[in-house]
């Protein structure tokens, strides 16, 4: 791509976005549109003291460009006027303008020039040409006359052109192309971004991280189809590092670990029949998650048989503490295989559908930053267990519950039979994905009934539909409710079938998965009770104590409830909204819809509050739709409010898709629900930490995204201190299964890949809120472990302290990260209310009851 004058103002950077597409994550989804325009070359600037006469001619370059191209306009015209039989018109029409231009020499000259170049080139017309330019001018104007021919317009230019001063206005000519260059040195007149606006985005140090430039060098060596391949590459190969390392229990007897009892719930699956698999020996590794655990750690048992090598490490109660190396790298393949079928590609179908009017870019940097997340990758690879099933099998539910709202796609003006037609079809269609989810999220809970931390948002989004469309048309919203039951009802049903004979044998299988006799939590866990029961009071003043464990069991559920319930019922009107914003289909209904969005969304964009960062607007700001078209297709909530109503009712064209506002909420109601299971839940322990993080993982798109007015940039944050105050949560635990190397590196690994630097916020003029508190919460974190670095220094020192209190720093932990959990918890319900107030929720839920 060849550039004359401009090609100083680009660099490697800018040619690498050039070359494939814009770094749209950086320059707010612009397009270059006229960056990609050839600029012309630079003339010499001459001095502005050297003007003629006002008059503003063509410069000498145009003049020659039109003398060189007049015979080829001629030579073409005539053809064509020959052999349509026009030649007399247009010799007509010359000879009146002959007499005018006799009484100017410079005019005659240029005739003379012009009829030199056109006899050269067109030799068999110069006769039939000169005969009718020599006849006399007609007394009575004709109409061809009137009707000029292009090629005597050509004519009559190349004349008016000679009959100025050449010297004074080609120095005209370069006085106004070096303002012109003037004009474009300031900037002031672009319609949108310029390469060299683009070139210094694309190398900001504030949004620079090694993932974008990794992702650029790929694009500008043209391998961006083998983005997925190698991330997909690098997540695993992270993952099989940190399986190197130890595990749970390893080489500790009696009980050993998690290991242990995953490799042991293998053996009495293989051999033993099912209705003792929640009875045998529950005092060492009883069985005590769903029937798809047991089911699958069946399967996986069944596949070890068929290598002689691992039949010894499988056999019953012989094999109790096996940990031959066999069975290890069995166990550690069998936990990345089910990663990789599962979780990998549930997130990234998530990710996609999300992002899927995004750069392609933006949704492969979204991608690495899920698939390398630590805290799963530590905990399942590491620590060892089977949490990537259940979230993934959560995560497709998820997705399939993300739905574009149905669109028929055509102009406003179509019959309204065939607009209902069109909308019942693909309405339809948005239900049958979500009994698809139901049957994913079902599986989820039979695998582990901690995926019940997303039950009260997942039913509050599917009861909102089947309300919302039970008051257009009541048989489709049973319908819905009773397919969303029966699909339920069918998994829960065919995995926990061997034990639905007899109450007794399902009460057995319920009190194991549900041990209330356990306690509030287990180890240091960092929630609200665990830091309750570390104050320094008396054992009296205990909780457990002081309440007991079924009073504290119900104050428990009471105090979740209190949590979720806001979000929930935000989250269930916005399902009943989305549907009836999805049936509209009348105009004057449409506007009224747009006009209280007019009246109440004001400033709030996707939200939160409209703040400038500098540079251009982003598209998903400014165009990605009207609120008219929006509306017809399902939410305002697809950019920005306030620069769409601007363009309301300017397109009748529906847009191909946007997000309604139930799929606008689903990802913080999910965050919120399971934050609040975590920190007020009862037996909870260190590992259910990953719940609230996929939620919040599942948010982030790329540091400094401008979209939204800056909300996802604010996402990013958030959803990156969460992540690590999750993992240094953490920190207790993998320190006794030695991962702690394992922990460290791979933290600081992705928080350096995303470009994650917590304190660099603090040097903006305007801090975003919370800003200042993610850091020192950060900073904080950092220091307790340069603390607890100084404890093998210095022996001495530290010794009579961990005598007294040898959980100091698992203690320290607690303290510190569940505050900044709360803190998060916080932020999901403030992002609640600020997008039901910019959607026009609570005003739809008060005008439609």
């Amino acid at each position: 791509m060849t550039r004359d004058g401009g090609a100083g103002a680009t660099g490697p950077a800018a040619r690498g976005v050039l070359d494939n597409e814009l770094d749209i994550d950086r320059a707010a989804d612009i397009p270059l549109g006229y960056a990609h325009a050839r600029r012309r070359a630079a003339r010499p600037m001459p001095s502005r003291s050297s003007l003629g006469s006002g008059r503003e001619p063509p410069s000498v370059t145009s003049q020659a460009r039109r003398k060189m191209s007049t015979p080829r306009l001629l030579t073409h015209r005539k053809d064509e006027e020959v052999s349509e039989g026009r030649i007399p018109s247009v010799a007509r029409s010359v000879s009146r303008a002959a007499p005018v231009a006799s009484s100017r020499s410079g005019a005659q000259r240029a005739l003379s020039e012009v009829q030199g170049h056109t006899a050269s080139r067109v030799a068999p017309e110069r006769d039939i040409s000169l005969s009718h330019m020599r006849s006399p001018p007609l007394d009575k104007p004709d109409p061809s006359v009137r009707a000029m021919s292009s090629s005597s317009r050509v004519l009559w230019s190349a004349r008016t052109d000679a009959l100025s001063d050449t010297h004074t206005h080609d120095r005209i000519a370069l006085w106004r192309e070096q303002s012109a260059r003037e004009v474009h040195s300031h900037e002031s007149r672009r319609p949108i971004l310029s390469t060299k606006d683009v070139a210094q985005r694309a190398t900001d140090p504030e949004t620079e991280s090694p993932l974008r430039t990794v992702l650029r060098y790929l694009a500008h060596e043209e391998l961006s189809g083998s983005v997925y391949l190698l991330g997909w590459l690098m997540a695993v190969l992270l993952r099989c590092a940190v399986a190197l390392g130890s595990w749970s229990g390893r080489r500790a007897p009696p009980m050993f670990g998690d290991f242990e009892a995953q490799r042991h719930w293998m053996e009495l699956a293989l051999h033993l029949p099912v209705r003792r698999w929640y009875r045998y020996d529950l005092l060492y590794w009883g069985l005590d998650y769903p029937p798809l655990t047991a089911w699958v750690s069946y399967a996986c048992g069944r596949l070890a048989t068929l290598f002689p090598a691992l039949r010894p490490a499988l056999a019953l109660r012989s094999s109790r503490g096996s940990e031959t190396p066999e069975i290890v790298l069995f166990m550690r393949l069998s936990v990345l295989v089910l990663d990789v079928l599962v979780y990998m590609p549930a997130v990234a179908l998530f990710v996609l559908r999300r992002l899927d009017a995004r750069s392609t870019r933006v949704r492969h940097m979204a991608l690495w930053t899920v698939w390398c997340q630590p805290a799963l990758i530590l905990v399942d690879h590491g620590h060892f267990q089977y949490n990537a099933v259940m979230l993934g099998l959560a995560a497709l539910s998820f997705a399939l519950l993300l739905t574009r709202q149905p669109n028929v796609y055509t102009s406003a003006g179509a019959p309204a039979e065939l607009q209902h037609l069109l909308l019942d079809t693909l309405s339809r269609h948005v239900s049958l994905q979500y009994v698809a989810a139901a049957v994913f999220f079902s599986l989820s809970l039979c695998f582990k009934q901690m995926a019940l931390y997303y039950a009260p948002a997942v039913f509050a989004i599917m009861l909102g539909r089947c309300v919302g469309l039970a008051r257009t048309d009541l048989l489709r919203g049973a319908a819905l409710f009773i397919g969303l039951a029966s699909a339920t009802t069918a998994v829960f049903a065919i995995l926990w079938l061997p034990w639905l004979g007899q109450v007794t044998e399902l009460g057995q299988v319920l009190h194991r998965i549900f041990p209330l006799a356990r306690g509030l939590f287990e180890d240091k866990v960092a929630n609200v009770w665990c830091a309750l029961s570390v104050l320094p009071v008396g054992a009296r003043w205990k909780l457990p104590n002081l309440l007991g464990i079924p009073a504290l069991a119900k104050l428990s559920l009471l105090a979740v409830l209190l949590a979720i319930l806001p979000c929930c019922i935000l989250l269930f009107v916005a399902s009943v909204e989305s549907v009836r914003r999805e049936s509209i289909t009348d105009d004057a209904h449409v506007d009224q819809v747009v006009a209280d969005l007019r009246r109440r969304a004001g400033s709030v964009v996707s939200g939160t509050t409209r703040r400038t960062t500098g540079g251009a607007p982003s598209l998903h700001e400014s165009s990605r739709g009207s609120d008219r078209r929006s509306v017809r297709s399902g939410s305002a909530l697809a950019g920005s409010t306030s620069a769409r109503l601007q363009e309301s009712g300017q397109r009748t064209r529906r847009p191909s898709a946007t997000i309604p506002p139930a799929a606008e909420l689903l990802l913080y109601t999910l965050a919120s629900t399971s934050l609040a299971f975590y920190l007020w839940g009862f037996q909870t322990h260190e590992k259910s930490v990953l719940l609230p993080l996929l939620p919040l993982t599942l948010l982030l798109t790329v540091q400094g995204d401008r979209t939204g007015a800056g909300a996802a940039a604010a996402d990013w944050e958030w959803g990156v201190f969460a992540n690590n105050v999750g993992v240094f949560s953490l920190w207790p635990l993998l320190q006794r299964d030695g991962q702690l190397l394992a922990w460290g590196v791979l933290l600081v690994l992705w928080n350096y890949l995303i470009g994650y630097r917590p304190w660099e916020v603090l040097r903006a003029v305007r801090a975003p809120p919370g800003a200042a508190v993610r850091a020192v919460a950060q900073a904080a974190m950092l220091g307790l472990v340069a603390l607890w670095a100084t404890v093998p220094l210095a022996p001495a020192l530290w010794a009579p302290a961990l005598r007294r209190y040898p959980d100091l720093f698992p203690v320290l932990t607690v303290l510190l990260c569940m505050p900044a959990l709360v803190l998060v918890w916080l932020w999901t319900l403030s992002k609640h209310w600020q997008i039901a107030l910019a959607s026009g929720l609570l005003s739809a839920r008060h005008k439609h009851k």
